[in-house]
């Protein structure tokens, strides 16, 4: 079960922004994936298994996020210029840096996160006013990029000075909302942001228990992030089961305010930790996706204790999820979503089907981290084929019976397209 620990140094983290303590290197390996653990190897899919399946979506590919003005659809889907964007990307605390290579080192991880295929970032500005000019060459790399950019100040001066360009995503209004502030001065905030940018997100972050929801400070921002960093140090920490419950209660309240529901997902250690494995990682991105959510921001690409620039591997799974995820993003965005029931997995798996424009996709996942599970799901509207979608991907479900069964190893997430 959710324990207190793990999330009072979530919020420490966070509060620990405003500060800028020394950086430490810290050289605990990370252990073997879990799922190398259980016994005989995963059977993936091969690129000719998936190719079909696959070149469907890549027909539904969203264009590359356009110019405009963002705003939220009623359903909760961010629009830019009016098109549906999945935002995919990384925090990214930028006064960590050296003080001499602040602004080099800024500008050469957002090349880093458009290089891993990621479409946003969450930037800090170094002064309100002082960093202006280099803050909006920050921006127009971006936008030769592709990417747009969350604004960590919401003072008038970078309103004015940002609002108008193409790359400008948002601001972010308060970090632990629930902590620092009241809802009132939330939403006070959000008000005089919108006063001076009517066009641009306002943006916050909070960490969701299981106990609260803070319904409280939804409706009082455009986008509410929910923090999730279950992989704490040996004897703390929480199972990575955690992720989907928290994140269906952040989809639940965003859905009754009309607000943009985004994870904040753990790519980081904490002190005395370890970065999560590449199966923790896709076990905890594939959790909030079939929890509902409509844009995942990373904690973090840098911050005064952690430089993903130098964690090759986590990178490389980094790279394969977000090229996943620009897949899938129309039909995360604009299919119908529903939760199907299991049986045999004794409450440890979870599956979810998207249906967009006749097609259907099944996602099924394992909560386990250490042993396999049988289950057997039934898919509304009978199946006749299932074909794996991601090459390289575990793939152990099969159709018997006109059900979709087999053995799921631990943290499993499986991809199919049901016809």
């Amino acid at each position: 079960m959710h324990k207190l620990a793990p999330l009072a140094c979530a919020l420490t983290l966070f509060l620990a922004a405003c500060s800028a303590p020394s950086p430490t290197k810290m050289t605990l390996p990370a252990p073997p994936d879990t799922a190398a653990q259980s016994g005989p190897a995963a059977e993936v899919a091969t690129e000719q298994e998936s190719a079909p399946a696959r070149a469907a979506l890549e027909a539904l590919s969203l264009n590359p996020a356009p110019l405009g003005a963002a705003s939220v659809r009623p359903d909760g889907t961010l629009l830019v210029g009016g098109a549906p964007l999945f935002p995919l990307g990384f925090y990214h605390v930028s006064w960590a840096a050296e003080k001499s290579v602040r602004v080099q080192k800024r500008l050469r991880d957002l090349h880093a996160v458009a290089d891993l295929g990621f479409n946003t970032m969450n930037v800090t500005m170094f002064d309100p006013e002082a960093d202006i000019a280099e803050f909006g060459k920050l921006l127009d790399a971006a936008q030769g990029r592709g990417m747009k950019l969350l604004v960590e100040d919401f003072g008038e001066a970078s309103i004015q000075a940002f609002k108008t360009h193409p790359a400008t995503l948002g601001w972010m209004i308060a970090d632990d909302c629930n902590t620092r502030i009241t809802p009132q001065e939330l939403e006070r905030r959000h008000r005089e942001v919108k006063a001076l940018d009517p066009h641009h997100l306002t943006y916050t972050s909070m960490a969701i228990s299981f106990t609260n929801s803070h319904p409280e400070f939804f409706g009082r921002a455009d986008a509410v992030g929910n923090q999730s960093y279950p992989v704490g140090p040996e004897g703390y920490g929480d199972s990575l089961a955690v992720v989907y419950p928290v994140m269906q209660r952040l989809v639940a309240e965003a859905a009754r305010t009309g607000t943009l529901p985004v994870a904040n997902l753990q790519s980081f250690r904490w002190p005395g930790g370890r970065y999560p494995t590449a199966t923790e990682l896709n076990s905890m991105t594939n959790q909030a996706l079939g929890a509902g959510v409509k844009g995942i921001l990373y904690y973090t690409y840098l911050d005064p204790t952690n430089d993903l620039s130098t964690h090759t591997g986590l990178r490389t799974e980094l790279r394969t999820l977000a090229a996943e995820i620009k897949l899938l993003a129309p039909v995360l965005l604009n299919g119908e979503r529903q939760t199907l029931a299991l049986t045999g997995n004794l409450g440890e798996a979870r599956a979810t089907l998207w249906s967009h424009e006749g097609r259907r996709y099944l996602q099924v996942l394992s909560l386990n981290e250490t042993q396999r599970q049988t289950v057997s799901i039934r898919v509304p509207g009978g199946a006749s084929t299932l074909t794996p979608l991601f090459a390289g991907r575990p793939k152990s479900l099969s159709l018997k019976a006109g059900a979709v069964s087999g053995s799921l190893p631990p943290l499993t997430a499986q991809w199919y397209e049901v016809r």
